[in-house]
Protein backbone atom coordinates (compact mmCIF):
# COMPACT_ATOMS: atom_id res chain seq x y z
CA UNK A 1 0.00 0.00 0.00
CA UNK A 2 0.99 3.89 0.01
CA UNK A 3 0.11 6.82 1.18
CA UNK A 4 -1.71 8.03 -1.89
CA UNK A 5 -3.92 4.94 -2.48
CA UNK A 6 -6.93 5.93 -3.68
CA UNK A 7 -10.57 3.67 -3.86
CA UNK A 8 -9.67 -0.14 -5.29
CA UNK A 9 -6.83 0.84 -7.38
CA UNK A 10 -3.81 -0.53 -6.67
CA UNK A 11 -0.45 1.13 -5.70
CA UNK A 12 0.85 1.31 -9.22
CA UNK A 13 -2.65 2.93 -10.41
CA UNK A 14 -3.11 5.02 -7.13
CA UNK A 15 0.32 6.78 -7.99
CA UNK A 16 -0.39 7.05 -11.95
CA UNK A 17 -3.74 8.79 -10.71
CA UNK A 18 -2.06 11.26 -8.01
CA UNK A 19 0.47 12.28 -10.64
CA UNK A 20 -1.82 13.15 -13.32
CA UNK A 21 -3.85 14.94 -10.52
CA UNK A 22 -1.16 17.01 -9.77
CA UNK A 23 -0.26 17.85 -13.13
CA UNK A 24 -3.64 19.14 -14.28
CA UNK A 25 -3.38 21.06 -10.76
CA UNK A 26 -0.56 22.84 -11.26
CA UNK A 27 -0.98 23.50 -14.59
CA UNK A 28 -4.59 25.47 -13.52
CA UNK A 29 -2.33 28.21 -11.77
CA UNK A 30 -0.10 28.42 -15.19
CA UNK A 31 2.78 29.23 -13.28
CA UNK A 32 1.64 31.85 -10.65
CA UNK A 33 4.34 31.16 -7.97
CA UNK A 34 7.14 30.58 -10.64
CA UNK A 35 9.28 33.98 -9.08
CA UNK A 36 8.35 32.99 -5.78
CA UNK A 37 9.37 29.31 -5.73
CA UNK A 38 13.01 30.94 -7.48
CA UNK A 39 13.03 33.40 -5.36
CA UNK A 40 12.99 31.30 -1.96
CA UNK A 41 14.90 28.99 -3.56
CA UNK A 42 17.88 30.91 -4.18
CA UNK A 43 17.33 33.34 -1.24
CA UNK A 44 15.68 31.98 1.33
CA UNK A 45 13.19 32.86 3.74
CA UNK A 46 15.35 34.27 6.47
CA UNK A 47 17.53 36.94 5.54
CA UNK A 48 16.95 36.69 1.98
CA UNK A 49 13.28 37.18 2.53
CA UNK A 50 13.36 40.76 0.49
CA UNK A 51 15.10 39.45 -2.54
CA UNK A 52 12.59 36.35 -2.38
CA UNK A 53 9.91 38.89 -2.23
CA UNK A 54 10.98 41.13 -5.03
CA UNK A 55 11.75 37.60 -7.22
CA UNK A 56 7.82 36.98 -6.47
CA UNK A 57 7.10 40.25 -8.11
CA UNK A 58 9.67 40.91 -11.08
CA UNK A 59 10.79 37.60 -11.01
CA UNK A 60 14.29 37.12 -12.59
CA UNK A 61 16.02 35.83 -16.14
CA UNK A 62 14.98 32.09 -14.68
CA UNK A 63 11.79 32.82 -13.32
CA UNK A 64 8.47 34.96 -14.08
CA UNK A 65 7.20 37.11 -11.19
CA UNK A 66 3.23 38.04 -11.02
CA UNK A 67 3.48 40.90 -12.52
CA UNK A 68 3.52 40.21 -16.22
CA UNK A 69 5.27 42.19 -19.04
CA UNK A 70 8.59 42.16 -17.61
CA UNK A 71 10.84 41.66 -20.46
CA UNK A 72 13.02 39.64 -19.28
CA UNK A 73 11.13 36.74 -17.37
CA UNK A 74 11.06 33.17 -19.46
CA UNK A 75 7.61 32.46 -20.34
CA UNK A 76 6.18 30.31 -17.54
CA UNK A 77 2.82 30.13 -18.83
CA UNK A 78 3.84 28.52 -22.30
CA UNK A 79 6.23 26.17 -20.07
CA UNK A 80 3.26 25.44 -17.58
CA UNK A 81 1.70 24.30 -20.88
CA UNK A 82 4.69 22.62 -21.95
CA UNK A 83 4.51 20.57 -18.98
CA UNK A 84 0.72 19.42 -19.07
CA UNK A 85 0.84 18.62 -22.41
CA UNK A 86 4.18 16.18 -21.21
CA UNK A 87 2.18 14.83 -18.69
CA UNK A 88 -0.01 13.46 -21.34
CA UNK A 89 -2.93 16.55 -20.92
CA UNK A 90 -4.21 18.65 -24.07
CA UNK A 91 -6.68 21.32 -22.77
CA UNK A 92 -10.24 21.15 -24.29
CA UNK A 93 -11.63 24.49 -25.72
CA UNK A 94 -14.92 25.96 -25.13
CA UNK A 95 -15.71 25.33 -29.03
CA UNK A 96 -15.09 21.80 -28.47
CA UNK A 97 -17.64 21.31 -25.67
CA UNK A 98 -20.11 23.59 -27.58
CA UNK A 99 -20.21 26.13 -24.64
CA UNK A 100 -20.57 29.94 -24.81
CA UNK A 101 -19.85 30.85 -21.08
CA UNK A 102 -16.57 32.81 -20.72
CA UNK A 103 -13.33 32.09 -21.24
CA UNK A 104 -9.94 33.85 -22.04
CA UNK A 105 -7.14 33.55 -24.38
CA UNK A 106 -5.54 30.45 -22.22
CA UNK A 107 -9.05 28.39 -22.67
CA UNK A 108 -9.25 28.98 -18.95
CA UNK A 109 -13.07 28.70 -17.94
CA UNK A 110 -14.47 31.34 -15.40
CA UNK A 111 -17.37 31.31 -13.14
CA UNK A 112 -20.64 31.52 -14.40
CA UNK A 113 -23.11 33.06 -11.97
CA UNK A 114 -22.93 36.72 -10.19
CA UNK A 115 -20.66 36.07 -7.12
CA UNK A 116 -18.55 33.11 -8.30
CA UNK A 117 -17.21 35.02 -11.81
CA UNK A 118 -13.84 34.80 -10.33
CA UNK A 119 -14.21 30.85 -9.67
CA UNK A 120 -11.51 29.17 -12.51
CA UNK A 121 -11.42 26.02 -14.44
CA UNK A 122 -9.50 23.86 -16.77
CA UNK A 123 -11.04 21.38 -18.83
CA UNK A 124 -8.25 19.23 -20.08
CA UNK A 125 -8.00 15.74 -22.12
CA UNK A 126 -5.83 12.44 -22.37
CA UNK A 127 -5.77 10.91 -25.97
CA UNK A 128 -4.88 7.30 -27.31
CA UNK A 129 -2.42 7.03 -30.32
CA UNK A 130 -5.12 7.23 -32.34
CA UNK A 131 -6.40 10.14 -31.16
CA UNK A 132 -8.98 9.16 -29.69
CA UNK A 133 -10.20 10.76 -26.05
CA UNK A 134 -9.65 8.25 -23.48
CA UNK A 135 -10.07 10.69 -20.28
CA UNK A 136 -10.78 13.73 -19.60
CA UNK A 137 -9.74 16.07 -16.16
CA UNK A 138 -11.42 19.09 -14.76
CA UNK A 139 -8.67 21.01 -12.57
CA UNK A 140 -10.48 24.21 -10.36
CA UNK A 141 -7.57 27.08 -9.83
CA UNK A 142 -7.21 27.77 -6.16
CA UNK A 143 -7.32 31.28 -4.75
CA UNK A 144 -5.52 33.79 -7.29
CA UNK A 145 -6.20 34.81 -10.99
CA UNK A 146 -4.39 35.58 -14.00
CA UNK A 147 -1.79 37.68 -13.94
CA UNK A 148 -3.13 40.72 -15.83
CA UNK A 149 -6.17 40.55 -13.32
CA UNK A 150 -4.55 38.74 -10.09
CA UNK A 151 -5.79 41.31 -7.44
CA UNK A 152 -9.43 41.86 -8.52
CA UNK A 153 -9.66 37.86 -8.92
CA UNK A 154 -7.76 36.90 -5.79
CA UNK A 155 -10.38 39.17 -3.73
CA UNK A 156 -13.32 37.65 -5.36
CA UNK A 157 -12.19 34.35 -4.55
CA UNK A 158 -11.41 35.16 -1.11
CA UNK A 159 -15.38 36.21 -0.88
CA UNK A 160 -15.64 33.09 -1.36
CA UNK A 161 -13.48 31.94 0.76
CA UNK A 162 -14.97 33.50 3.62
CA UNK A 163 -18.76 32.50 2.77
CA UNK A 164 -17.49 28.97 2.75
CA UNK A 165 -16.37 29.70 6.25
CA UNK A 166 -19.19 32.02 7.89
CA UNK A 167 -22.02 32.12 4.93
CA UNK A 168 -24.59 30.66 3.98
CA UNK A 169 -25.41 26.74 4.87
CA UNK A 170 -24.14 24.26 2.50
CA UNK A 171 -22.48 27.09 0.55
CA UNK A 172 -18.81 25.37 0.12
CA UNK A 173 -21.48 21.95 -1.27
CA UNK A 174 -23.04 23.54 -3.83
CA UNK A 175 -20.20 25.97 -4.90
CA UNK A 176 -19.03 24.35 -7.82
CA UNK A 177 -23.10 23.57 -9.17
CA UNK A 178 -23.15 27.09 -8.77
CA UNK A 179 -20.16 28.41 -10.65
CA UNK A 180 -19.68 25.89 -13.26
CA UNK A 181 -22.98 23.86 -13.41
CA UNK A 182 -23.88 24.46 -17.65
CA UNK A 183 -20.34 23.77 -18.22
CA UNK A 184 -20.06 20.26 -16.57
CA UNK A 185 -23.03 19.87 -18.38
CA UNK A 186 -21.39 20.19 -21.61
CA UNK A 187 -18.58 17.91 -20.29
CA UNK A 188 -20.78 15.41 -19.59
CA UNK A 189 -22.05 15.51 -23.46
CA UNK A 190 -18.72 15.95 -24.59
CA UNK A 191 -17.47 12.42 -22.48
CA UNK A 192 -20.79 10.44 -23.55
CA UNK A 193 -19.99 11.86 -27.35
CA UNK A 194 -16.80 10.01 -27.18
CA UNK A 195 -17.74 6.82 -25.31
CA UNK A 196 -16.43 7.75 -21.63
CA UNK A 197 -18.00 7.93 -18.33
CA UNK A 198 -18.03 9.04 -15.26
CA UNK A 199 -14.86 6.59 -14.01
CA UNK A 200 -13.36 8.17 -17.18
CA UNK A 201 -13.56 11.58 -15.61
CA UNK A 202 -10.39 12.94 -13.20
CA UNK A 203 -11.53 15.83 -11.09
CA UNK A 204 -8.39 18.23 -9.14
CA UNK A 205 -7.35 21.40 -7.58
CA UNK A 206 -5.56 22.59 -4.81
CA UNK A 207 -6.79 25.20 -2.10
CA UNK A 208 -9.91 27.04 -2.94
CA UNK A 209 -9.61 24.53 -5.72
CA UNK A 210 -9.12 21.96 -3.41
CA UNK A 211 -12.83 23.21 -1.73
CA UNK A 212 -14.60 23.12 -5.28
CA UNK A 213 -13.16 19.02 -6.10
CA UNK A 214 -14.93 18.08 -2.69
CA UNK A 215 -18.14 20.03 -3.18
CA UNK A 216 -18.12 18.42 -7.07
CA UNK A 217 -17.82 14.80 -5.40
CA UNK A 218 -20.57 16.13 -3.02
CA UNK A 219 -23.15 17.05 -5.59
CA UNK A 220 -21.97 13.80 -7.83
CA UNK A 221 -25.05 12.02 -7.56
CA UNK A 222 -27.71 14.58 -7.40
CA UNK A 223 -26.51 16.54 -10.37
CA UNK A 224 -25.18 16.15 -13.78
CA UNK A 225 -27.40 13.19 -14.03
CA UNK A 226 -25.55 11.33 -11.78
CA UNK A 227 -22.74 11.59 -14.73
CA UNK A 228 -19.59 12.35 -12.19
CA UNK A 229 -20.70 10.00 -9.33
CA UNK A 230 -18.26 7.14 -10.14
CA UNK A 231 -15.44 10.35 -11.13
CA UNK A 232 -12.15 10.20 -9.33
CA UNK A 233 -11.45 13.04 -7.13
CA UNK A 234 -7.98 14.55 -5.51
CA UNK A 235 -7.56 17.48 -3.67
CA UNK A 236 -4.91 19.50 -2.68
CA UNK A 237 -4.94 21.94 0.38
CA UNK A 238 -8.44 21.57 0.85
CA UNK A 239 -10.09 23.61 4.07
CA UNK A 240 -12.88 21.52 3.63
CA UNK A 241 -13.43 17.39 3.14
CA UNK A 242 -16.76 15.89 1.50
CA UNK A 243 -19.20 13.94 3.06
CA UNK A 244 -18.73 11.30 0.98
CA UNK A 245 -16.08 8.91 0.53
CA UNK A 246 -14.75 9.90 -2.89
CA UNK A 247 -12.00 12.12 -1.97
CA UNK A 248 -8.59 11.99 -1.26
CA UNK A 249 -7.45 14.88 0.42
CA UNK A 250 -4.07 15.67 -0.01
CA UNK A 251 -2.00 18.15 2.10
CA UNK A 252 0.85 19.18 4.28
CA UNK A 253 0.42 19.01 7.87
CA UNK A 254 1.94 22.84 7.90
CA UNK A 255 -0.17 24.32 6.03
CA UNK A 256 -2.62 26.36 7.30
CA UNK A 257 -5.45 26.00 5.19
CA UNK A 258 -5.50 21.88 4.52
CA UNK A 259 -8.51 20.68 6.89
CA UNK A 260 -9.37 24.57 8.08
CA UNK A 261 -12.49 23.57 8.49
CA UNK A 262 -14.46 20.62 9.88
CA UNK A 263 -15.94 19.40 6.96
CA UNK A 264 -17.73 22.73 6.05
CA UNK A 265 -17.72 23.65 9.29
CA UNK A 266 -15.69 26.54 11.00
CA UNK A 267 -14.36 25.58 14.27
CA UNK A 268 -12.54 27.49 16.96
CA UNK A 269 -9.64 25.19 15.89
CA UNK A 270 -9.95 26.99 12.07
CA UNK A 271 -7.68 30.08 13.00
CA UNK A 272 -5.16 28.10 15.24
CA UNK A 273 -3.64 24.61 15.16
CA UNK A 274 -6.17 22.25 13.30
CA UNK A 275 -4.74 18.54 13.40
CA UNK A 276 -7.28 16.49 14.09
CA UNK A 277 -7.27 13.37 11.67
CA UNK A 278 -9.42 13.62 8.85
CA UNK A 279 -10.94 10.07 7.54
CA UNK A 280 -10.37 11.06 3.90
CA UNK A 281 -7.35 12.85 4.57
CA UNK A 282 -3.17 12.55 4.64
CA UNK A 283 -2.63 14.03 8.03
CA UNK A 284 0.70 13.82 8.85
CA UNK A 285 2.87 14.79 5.65
CA UNK A 286 4.96 17.92 6.96
CA UNK A 287 6.38 20.40 4.38
CA UNK A 288 10.37 21.02 5.93
CA UNK A 289 10.68 24.54 4.47
CA UNK A 290 12.51 27.40 6.19
CA UNK A 291 9.69 28.35 8.14
CA UNK A 292 9.15 25.47 9.51
CA UNK A 293 12.75 25.25 10.62
CA UNK A 294 13.10 28.43 12.07
CA UNK A 295 12.34 28.60 15.84
CA UNK A 296 12.37 32.78 15.21
CA UNK A 297 9.34 32.37 12.78
CA UNK A 298 7.53 29.57 15.30
CA UNK A 299 7.72 32.31 17.71
CA UNK A 300 4.59 33.75 16.49
CA UNK A 301 1.49 31.19 16.85
CA UNK A 302 0.88 28.54 13.94
CA UNK A 303 -2.46 30.40 12.15
CA UNK A 304 -4.43 31.13 9.11
CA UNK A 305 -3.87 34.30 9.77
CA UNK A 306 0.00 34.53 10.18
CA UNK A 307 1.02 35.04 6.52
CA UNK A 308 4.27 33.79 6.62
CA UNK A 309 3.06 30.14 7.35
CA UNK A 310 1.26 30.15 4.07
CA UNK A 311 4.86 29.24 2.25
CA UNK A 312 3.45 25.57 2.90
CA UNK A 313 0.85 26.36 1.10
CA UNK A 314 1.80 27.43 -2.47
CA UNK A 315 1.50 25.02 -5.29
CA UNK A 316 5.06 24.59 -6.33
CA UNK A 317 6.00 23.08 -2.98
CA UNK A 318 3.04 20.68 -3.58
CA UNK A 319 4.30 19.85 -6.83
CA UNK A 320 8.11 19.30 -6.01
CA UNK A 321 7.45 17.37 -2.81
CA UNK A 322 4.60 15.37 -2.92
CA UNK A 323 5.87 13.73 -6.11
CA UNK A 324 9.33 13.02 -4.70
CA UNK A 325 7.50 11.16 -1.87
CA UNK A 326 6.04 8.81 -4.76
CA UNK A 327 9.36 8.51 -6.02
CA UNK A 328 10.81 7.59 -2.98
CA UNK A 329 12.37 3.84 -2.65
CA UNK A 330 10.12 3.54 0.64
CA UNK A 331 6.61 4.37 -0.61
CA UNK A 332 5.42 0.91 -0.67
CA UNK A 333 6.21 1.27 3.23
CA UNK A 334 3.79 4.31 3.95
CA UNK A 335 0.27 4.30 4.42
CA UNK A 336 -2.28 7.27 4.30
CA UNK A 337 -1.76 8.07 7.95
CA UNK A 338 2.57 7.86 7.62
CA UNK A 339 4.26 10.81 9.33
CA UNK A 340 6.67 11.98 6.16
CA UNK A 341 8.84 14.79 6.64
CA UNK A 342 9.49 16.23 3.14
CA UNK A 343 12.80 18.74 2.94
CA UNK A 344 12.04 21.81 0.77
CA UNK A 345 15.08 24.24 2.47
CA UNK A 346 16.29 27.14 0.53
CA UNK A 347 19.79 26.75 -0.47
CA UNK A 348 20.77 29.07 2.26
CA UNK A 349 19.16 26.86 4.80
CA UNK A 350 20.14 23.76 3.83
CA UNK A 351 23.86 23.99 4.10
CA UNK A 352 23.33 24.36 8.05
CA UNK A 353 19.62 22.56 8.76
CA UNK A 354 19.39 19.31 9.68
CA UNK A 355 15.71 17.97 8.47
CA UNK A 356 14.04 16.04 11.20
CA UNK A 357 9.99 15.46 12.52
CA UNK A 358 9.90 18.33 14.90
CA UNK A 359 6.51 17.93 15.51
CA UNK A 360 5.39 21.83 15.49
CA UNK A 361 2.02 22.63 15.75
CA UNK A 362 0.53 19.17 15.24
CA UNK A 363 -0.70 16.30 17.47
CA UNK A 364 2.16 13.79 18.18
CA UNK A 365 3.68 11.78 15.43
CA UNK A 366 3.17 7.96 16.18
CA UNK A 367 5.49 4.92 14.60
CA UNK A 368 7.97 5.00 12.00
CA UNK A 369 9.06 8.62 10.12
CA UNK A 370 9.70 8.35 6.64
CA UNK A 371 12.07 11.80 5.44
CA UNK A 372 12.36 12.49 1.69
CA UNK A 373 15.38 14.09 1.06
CA UNK A 374 15.76 16.49 -2.32
CA UNK A 375 18.52 16.06 -5.06
CA UNK A 376 20.62 18.76 -3.25
CA UNK A 377 22.85 17.72 -0.26
CA UNK A 378 20.23 17.71 2.60
CA UNK A 379 21.27 17.17 6.27
CA UNK A 380 18.77 14.50 6.93
CA UNK A 381 18.56 13.20 11.00
CA UNK A 382 16.28 10.19 11.84
CA UNK A 383 14.55 9.84 15.44
CA UNK A 384 15.07 7.55 18.48
CA UNK A 385 12.38 5.42 16.48
CA UNK A 386 12.74 2.41 13.40
CA UNK A 387 13.28 5.85 11.07
CA UNK A 388 13.64 5.73 6.93
CA UNK A 389 16.12 8.07 5.62
CA UNK A 390 16.34 8.99 1.73
CA UNK A 391 18.81 11.62 0.49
Amino acid sequence: MGVYDYKNFGTADSKALFSDAMAITLYSYHNLDNGFAAGYQHNGFGLGLPATLVTALLGGTDSQGVIPGIPWNPDSEKLALEAVKKAGWTPITASQLGYDGKTDARGTFFGEKAGYSTAQVEILGKYDAQGHLTEIGIAFRGTSGPRENLILDSIGDVINDLLAAFGPKDYAKNYVGEAFGNLLNDVVAFAKANGLSGKDVLVSGHSLGGLAVNSMADLSGGKWGGFFADSNYIAYASPTQSSTDKVLNVGYENDPVFRALDGSNFTGASIGVHDAPKESATDNIVSFNDHYASTAWNLLPFSILNIPTWISHLPTAYGDGMNRVIESKFYDLTSKDSTIIVANLSDPARANTWVQDLNRNAETHKGSTFIIGSDANDLIQGGSGNDYLEG
